[in-house]
């Protein structure tokens, strides 16, 4: 029965919960078990057979579907996803995805990205670090309790007591550690291989104890339903919302857990018998190619056919998954398995080692490719017609969208995520650490000294802050934090798993506060927010009537109290949500597909331009710029041949440039060093 739900329980991707708990569980139980064996028998463990047999049941048709997958991506993926399906595709040849991707998790600019056809990797890498070091753990932990042994005698060098002890502190140590960071960091825990060791030995622990042997009987398999209906549960209740693995993992280990140790009856009654059956065992059969198919399957047919998914395209990519399963499974993983190509380890570790470097060459390939240098035709941009002049009307420009192809590209706007122009010039979520940069000119020739903070939407203005600055003699000091708006109030993200990150946010915003305040060299402040993006409340000891805009005029005061002037930069006009320049590639000569009408890009949550214009009285500068992104019924993606935003709502590097001249003209009245 382990075999079959060992194959049968298919591993799931990013935001699947359970399958992934319940194969590592079952992993953990078969190796172990299978090792504990080959200790018995051969008074040892030999770890090179041990990892050649890994190598020749799992690489082959680990490393043809990555290779497919990257030749599908060149014919049909959009370029703008080139480099970052590389770099997964790259590291999971490498089986090193869960830490790419947990590394991902905390960095700012691979949010929200779009999933890559080797996404799913993630467990499959955790699988093979469990395959590499769990031999020699267990090898460690029966040579310390030998060497013990010499200088305390009493001490049982059982390697069954001593592996069941071991792996009972090993599998304890892990849970605590998951549920630890689990609590503190979500998104990055859910992939980290620490936080998922403790399943592992929870099968192991299951082989040793019980030794091939199970319960059986009427109880048995009330006890094996029982854990069967942990899982299900599990798999029904739990969702993004919820806390994973930590604590929650419990449930679907532990049922786990009963499954493999109740064998129950031979009845109709039981599990057992329910997965004996032929059509179950042969889904557990090609389900590991199954789990390696499906995935690019659902990435790249969307792009193949120019279509969504609907509930048919997702059962023809069901049957297909099947189809190609079946015949990876006949061509590929068993001649590779039981045929003479990989009989011995040198033949096994060199294919490995072959397979790993011509998948990483290609993803180099692909990556090359994908970033060529940006760079903007100077005749189209001395045009009055290049950016935002395409919208107005007495530049008798024809389409606001530019009469040329993008310039620069979608693929080089997209890289100004993975590659930003202001490397380290943001904070990250965690801490109230003040991350700081210069723009403009050097503090010892400028006329005046200004300072640009907010989140990451104020990082966006930067190219325009650095030719403002430059034109004007200003020197530019950066203060921005991610997800972290610059106002009184506490900002609120109803999808935030970590409570943390708002404290530490609210905890920055005050010590930069005070840092601007005592700063007597900063004559201004230029300040921008995503504010469309948070709800708000009231910071505790400070009731605000109004938070969403009464924490941004409060804080603004303050400023001005110190004898700051304080520019506001609008919020820009919110997307459809994709990333645009992909939404671009995926619709070319379309590019109104990537547009939003005025009434959706302009909700009436942007609450800093709201605040900008109540504290106008005041003497705050609201820089406007509406008209530069919108006409009366579409706020556009690309206006006179350039890309709007660069992600989802971030503009690109070149619009910002291209929007100098409009921020310019507004801060007229603004003397600055004069």
């Amino acid at each position: 029965m382990a075999v079959v739900l060992y194959h049968l329980w298919p591993k799931r991707i990013t935001g699947g919960f359970v399958g992934v708990d319940v194969f590592f569980v079952i992993s953990g139980f078969l190796i172990t078990g299978h090792m504990y064996r080959e200790l018995m028998a051969n008074s040892g463990l030999s770890l090179v057979k041990f990892w050649g047999r890994r190598i020749r049941r799992l690489l082959p048709a680990a490393f043809v579907v990555l290779l497919l997958s990257l030749a599908a991506v060149y014919l049909w993926v959009p370029a703008t996803l080139w480099e970052s399906t590389a770099r997964q595709v790259g590291s999971s040849a490498l089986y090193v995805q869960n830490w790419v991707l947990a590394a991902d998790s905390v960095d700012y600019s691979a949010l929200n990205a779009d999933a890559t056809v080797a996404q799913h990797y993630w467990s499959l890498s955790i699988e093979e670090q469990f395959y590499i070091s769990w031999p020699l753990i267990m090898v460690a932990l029966l040579w310390i309790v030998r060497r013990l042994a010499r200088r305390v005698p009493t001490l049982s060098q059982s390697p069954r007591a001593t592996l069941i002890a071991g792996l009972t502190a090993i599998g304890g140590a892990s849970l605590a550690y998951s549920i630890h960071e689990t609590s503190v960091n979500p998104a990055a825990a859910y992939f980290l291989t620490p936080t998922r060791v403790w399943e592992f030995a929870a099968g192991a622990l299951v082989a040793l104890v019980f030794l091939d042997r199970q319960f059986s009987g009427p109880l048995a398999t009330a006890l094996a339903w029982t854990g069967l209906g942990g899982i299900l549960v599990s798999a029904l209740l739990y969702s993004s919302d919820t806390p994973f693995p930590g604590y929650t993992a419990l449930l679907p280990v532990v049922g786990t857990a009963l499954l493999l140790c109740c064998s129950g009856t031979t009845s109709t009654a039981s599990p057992a018998w329910l997965l004996s059956r032929r059509s179950a065992t042969f889904v557990g059969d090609i389900s590991y190619a199954v789990y390696l198919w499906h995935w690019p399957l659902i990435i790249v047919v969307p792009y193949a056919l120019q279509t969504d998914l609907n509930w048919e395209l997702k059962l023809g990519i069901l049957g297909l998954s099947i189809l190609l399963s079946w015949l990876t499974k006949l061509f590929i993983e068993d001649p590779f398995r039981k045929g003479p190509w990989l009989r011995g380890s040198v033949r096994a570790y060199s294919f490995a080692a072959i397979g790993m470097m011509v998948v990483t060459g290609l993803c180099f390939g692909l990556t090359t490719l994908a970033n060529a240098p940006a760079h903007v035709d100077p005749a189209l941009a001395a045009s009055s017609c290049y950016g935002p002049g395409a919208l107005n009307p007495a530049n008798s420009c024809g389409s606001v969208l530019g009469t040329d192809a993008p310039n620069p590209t979608a693929v080089e706007v997209s890289n100004e995520n993975t590659n930003p122009l202001y490397r380290g010039c943001q904070a990250s979520y965690g801490g109230s650490e003040l991350v700081s940069c210069d723009l403009g000119v050097p503090a010892a020739s400028a006329r005046a000294t200004v300072a640009m903070v907010g989140d990451s939407h104020a990082t966006a203005w930067y190219p325009a802050m650095d030719v403002l600055a430059k034109k004007h003699g200003w020197h530019v000091v950066t203060y921005a934090k991610a997800s972290c708006p610059v106002t009184t109030a506490l900002r609120v993200l109803s999808n935030e798993k970590n409570p943390e990150n708002q404290s530490a946010c609210h905890a920055w915003v005050l010590r930069l506060n005070d840092a601007l305040k005592a700063d007597h060299s900063i004559s201004a402040i230029f300040t921008a927010s995503y504010s469309s993006a948070y709800q708000f409340k009231s910071a505790s000891g400070d009731p605000l009537k109004v938070p969403a805009v009464d924490g941004f005029t409060q804080m603004w005061a303050g400023w001005q109290a110190a004898g700051k002037k304080v520019v506001v930069f609008d919020d820009v006009p919110r997307t459809n949500g994709q990333f645009i320049p992909t939404c671009l590639s995926k619709n070319p000569g379309n590019a109104m597909n990537c547009a939003l009408p005025v009434s959706q890009a302009l909700p009436p949550s942007m609450n800093i331009t709201k605040a900008a214009k109540q504290a106008a009285k005041d003497g705050v500068i609201g820089v406007e710029l509406r008209r530069e992104f919108c006409d009366t019924k579409w706020c556009y993606p690309v206006i006179g041949s350039v890309i709007v935003y660069r992600d989802y709502s971030h503009i690109s590097a070149e619009y910002s440039r291209a929007l100098v001249p409009y921020v310019d003209a507004q801060l007229g009245a603004l003397k600055i060093g004069k």
